[in-house]
């Protein structure tokens, strides 16, 4: 209103002189503008911890990412109460629209862009008493605008490459993976060179060196980048990281929220228990005392106990009980990994076995929950502050051997290594001392290894939104590798060579860009 007063004042001025355009240029004095914020080092720092907010959003890292990661993949199943929900992990998308899934991931994720795009678009106008400090910033926001995109491509392919700070009258232009993929790779290239390499306890939550390569690795690999990938893993495994990174003796510590920011965590995103508030004050991106817990833990809890929105598939039980341990034992991975009806007798060394503090209820039969990043809080609350590993070195060390055999003609001294760090970590033999696989053609043959790493990965990495990735990295696009998917996981009856690999775009996004085309099939 005071703006058209003003218009209207300056219309009638004009029958006598002309009106001074400066006097429209009012600044709100109750509030922060563009104007007036992006002066100083502080606003910078302000801006960025703005990015770092994003994490805790229920369509970024919250919940409902963990619902979709895995359970698009072959590890994971919804039964939700909620159809749209759990039809979206299915491959069923009714509603192109559907907030809870669709628009929440996709709509906080470029919000997260957007403020790490003013962050970047600022930083070069503020002068800094510390040069490093301000390299340090810029890393930062590369890092966060690549881990974003990174995850957007993951479930969408096409998506917009908005690398400036935009306005609501943008229309921006639709990228293929490909061009997000080399954006990604530039930034964290970039980001690399102006992170530092180590932290102190007060910053953990920000990325370092290991951490831009660690993603960047991730990101070449699903490029197929493999030469550059190896580059990567070759810093981490052999070069500078070798001193910074290291597999934690007891596996189990790289899920509890009393052993955080450890000698295996490449990059984590901390939660805290600091606001201790009700369900959904999440959803209010202005409230200063936001909740800064996941909601990991009630996401996955059975029903009765938490929201049962995600469970495991069966297979993986069988698959961890395949092979024993060199003291003939079952793998402690899936002791901390999965809680299921034969667990008391499959650990009898752990009696007394409670999921989120409940006996076995019988009622569940034969279905298979998640016990990974649970934590021992009674009762369950809405909220834990479990951080969430996003790049450990165990992933490293088997993308390592992935990579060095796909280009080379035979798997590899190191390859065979990292895989048998992985290994005998949790007390299994050797690869070629196995007594269940065939170590001797895995150690041999290119695609014999390449088949096994599937595994291993999967077992390791298993509830951790890695399946997903690996998936769509290997391929799904003939019908004997959705023929094995069915085979685990029902679900991928419901899934269309060529149109599945992506969701859709949320259609109101479709509809408000002309530069924007839904994706292929959908």
């Amino acid at each position: 209103m005071k703006r058209i007063a003003i218009y209207m004042m300056c219309g009638a001025m004009a029958l006598f002189t002309s009106c001074d355009e400066s006097l429209l240029d009012l600044q709100n004095e109750n509030t922060l503008s563009t104007g007036v914020f992006w002066e100083t080092e502080s606003d910078i720092e302000a801006g960025l911890i703005s990015v770092y907010g994003m994490f805790y959003r229920q369509g970024t890292w919250t919940r409902n990412i963990y619902t979709q990661m895995i359970g698009m993949a072959d590890e994971g199943v919804s039964y939700a109460g909620w159809t749209e929900l759990n039809e979206y992990t299915k491959f069923i998308f009714t509603n192109y629209n559907f907030d809870e899934t669709n628009n929440k991931i996709y709509r906080e994720h470029y919000t997260a862009i957007y403020r790490a795009n003013q962050v970047l678009d600022n930083v070069e106008n503020v002068s800094f008493s510390d040069e490093s400090h301000k390299n340090d910033i810029i890393g930062q926001a590369k890092f966060l605008r690549s881990f974003y995109y990174f995850y957007l491509t993951i479930l969408w392919d096409n998506i917009p490459l908005v690398l400036k700070t935009s306005s609501a009258a943008d229309k921006p232009l639709q990228a293929t993976p490909d061009q997000v993929f080399t954006q990604i790779e530039q930034d964290l290239e970039d980001a690399f060179q102006k992170l530092p390499l180590v932290r102190d306890a007060e910053n953990y939550g920000r990325p370092t060196k290991g951490a831009a390569y660690g993603l960047l690795a991730k990101v070449y690999a699903q490029h197929h980048k493999w030469q550059e990938a190896k580059k990567c893993l070759e810093w981490l495994v052999d070069g500078d990281g070798k001193s910074l990174y290291d597999l934690v003796p007891n596996w189990a510590d790289n899920f509890s929220n009393k052993t955080e920011d450890n000698k295996e965590s490449l990059y984590e995103i901390h939660f805290s228990l600091a606001h201790y508030v009700g369900f959904d004050q999440t959803d209010n991106y202005l409230d200063p005392n936001a909740q800064l817990g996941t909601q990991i833990e009630m996401n996955q809890a059975p029903a009765g106990i938490g929201w049962n929105n995600i469970e495991a598939r069966r297979w993986l039980v069988d698959y961890y009980k395949r092979e024993k341990t060199v003291d003939g034992k079952n793998d402690i991975r899936l002791f901390y990994t999965l809680w299921y009806d034969g667990a008391q007798s499959d650990f009898p060394e752990y009696p007394n076995q409670l999921i989120y503090g409940n006996p076995w209820n019988s009622d569940w039969g034969n279905r298979v929950f998640i016990k990974k990043y649970s934590t021992d809080a009674l009762p369950l609350y809405y909220w834990n502050d479990n951080n969430f590993r996003s790049i450990r070195y165990a992933d490293i060390l088997l993308l390592y051997a992935e990579v060095l055999n796909e280009l080379e003609a035979t798997p590899s001294a190191k390859a065979i290594e990292c895989l048998d760090r992985v290994r005998t970590r949790v007390n299994l033999p050797k690869i070629a001392e196995s007594t269940y696989y065939d170590g001797a053609q895995i150690t041999s043959n290119k695609e014999a290894f390449r088949e096994h790493i599937k595994i291993e990965r999967a077992l390791e990495l298993a509830m951790e939104c890695v399946r997903w990735i690996d998936l769509k990295r290997w391929g799904i696009d003939d019908q004997a590798t959705l023929d094995e998917l069915i085979s685990r996981d029902e679900d991928f009856n419901n899934f269309i060579l060529g149109k599945s690999i992506r969701m859709p775009l949320p259609q109101s996004e479709v509809d408000n860009n002309p530069n924007l085309s839904q994706n292929e099939q959908y």
